[in-house]
């Protein structure tokens, strides 16, 4: 049962030096937009893939130890930018949102899950796991803002790494294995744990045959995989396991070339960004 639609949304940017995703690169500052897809599922209805930023976020970065993080990653947002406004403009009201699959719980992505209260929050037991066992001034050290994240969620939340593991179609490889989200072949969710353990990335299949990988913050830009481009080493300040971080670029390479097909979209990638900005529709 294939996705009917799939549009992305820039919900603000931080900003780094060039050179932190590219060695080769200068000290020029450079946009890292946090992008939202929106999906409609023929019987699931609306579907987000992350929140990206939101008013909350400024407003939990102004004090002690957020702020700490605000001046680490300064951020550009304002709440024209929030995904629930954008939402609202395109005449979908947030109530109307009935999953948010959550890739890991930076601040970046998870900012915006409160202005959503009804929505199902689907994520990785791994990660949610990794961020819980954490006080608040410890999983701000890993980019999570605890406060951002709804009083409820434990209630909301359901596990996608709980389903049966299966194997996937020979088009997806060298990702052999994944979970089928919803059970109807529809979107395929992958562990891409490097940036953040228990990270996922899902594989969306599309009703014109087409098929699109949301891959997170599993590379920064998309030159990364293309030119298996490595970070500079201050980023292993940013990266939970730096292993499996080149793991992921090597295979994001390699279904690149095995099948070139598929759209890979980053969430932060200056090519993301252009479809938003080309009000680009998957359908």
């Amino acid at each position: 049962m294939p996705i009917e639609m799939l549009k992305l949304f820039e919900c603000g940017y931080c900003t780094h030096p060039e050179k932190i995703v590219n060695p080769k690169g200068s000290l020029k500052k450079m946009k890292f937009p946090a992008t939202v897809a929106l999906l409609r599922h023929p019987t699931k209805g609306y579907i987000l893939f992350d929140t990206g930023y939101s008013m909350k976020f400024l407003e939990a970065t102004k004090s002690f130890p957020y702020s700490i993080y605000a001046k680490l990653t300064p951020v550009f947002f304002s709440e024209a930018q929030s995904i629930k406004n954008q939402l609202r403009n395109e005449g979908i009201h947030s109530s109307e949102i009935r999953y948010i699959i959550l890739s890991h719980f930076h601040g970046d992505h998870t900012a915006g899950l409160k202005d959503f209260p009804s929505a199902k929050i689907l994520t990785f037991k791994k990660a949610y796991g990794h961020i819980r066992q954490f006080n608040k001034v410890k999983a701000l050290t890993k980019g999570c803002l605890v406060d951002l994240l709804p009083e409820d969620m434990n209630k909301r939340m359901d596990f996608i790494d709980e389903l049966p593991e299966i194997s996937l179609s020979s088009q997806f490889q060298p990702f052999h294995k994944g979970f089928d989200v919803f059970g109807d072949g529809s979107l395929f969710a992958i562990d891409l744990t490097g940036h953040a353990i228990g990270q996922l990335g899902i594989f969306v299949s599309l009703k014109s045959g087409k098929n699109v990988l949301l891959c997170a913050d599993a590379v920064w830009t998309s030159q990364a995989y293309e030119e298996l481009l490595f970070p500079h080493k201050v980023t292993n300040l940013l990266i939970e396991d730096g292993t499996a971080y080149k793991k992921n670029i090597n295979m994001l390479h390699q279904l690149s070339k095995n099948s070139s097909e598929i759209d890979i979209l980053p969430t932060h990638c200056q090519k993301t960004w252009n479809l938003v900005k080309e009000g680009y529709i998957y359908e």
